[in-house]
């Protein structure tokens, strides 16, 4: 029975080191599962946006926007500009358009010195030349400007040919 006792016994003391043994693998591999780490930040370099601003409402088309050439007329600049002006004229004078065309934004923006009409250098504008004297008056300057003119002999539009859309105009003292 002694034996019996020892067999019994070691059996026990065999499944109490098994049941801890298990267990504590258990508890351990509980213990040592652990989250994967947070993916670093990529960080995207700085891009321009390939969108333009699309300009203010202007000349209603009449072609799709999608279509390859304007899709409006000059006839439509004239209705504009005789419906809307460009900005206040003198006492007694009367608007003068000199040109209307239908051109690259590249060669708009050579037509204006330089600035920038804000589309590609390929894309389809539509450069109108006018002839005041305009009023500059409410025109804003800057506060360093030492001599503020009255009056503008020349003025531009560019309009985007696709949507009629004004989208860059100045003037030329």
């Amino acid at each position: 029975m002694s034996r019996f006792k020892a067999v019994c016994g070691g059996a026990i003391l065999l499944a109490v080191v098994v049941l801890l043994g298990v267990s504590g693998l258990v508890g351990s591999a509980r213990a040592t599962v652990l989250k994967p780490p947070a993916p670093t930040p990529v960080h995207e370099p700085f891009q321009i946006s390939r969108t333009y601003i699309p300009g203010a409402p202007a000349i209603t088309p009449h072609a799709p926007p999608n279509s390859a050439g304007p899709a409006f007329t000059q006839a439509d600049v004239i209705v504009y500009l005789d419906k809307y002006g460009f900005l206040p004229l003198a006492p007694g004078a009367h608007l003068q358009i000199l040109t209307i065309q239908f051109v690259s934004a590249k060669q708009a923006s050579q037509l204006m010195d330089g600035e920038s009409v804000g589309r590609p250098d390929d894309y389809l504008v539509c450069y109108v030349k006018v002839q005041g004297p305009f009023l500059l008056t409410g025109i804003p300057v800057p506060p360093e400007a030492k001599k503020v003119p009255t009056t503008a002999r020349y003025g531009d539009e560019v309009f985007d040919a696709h949507t009629g859309n004004l989208i860059v105009w100045g003037f030329y003292v």
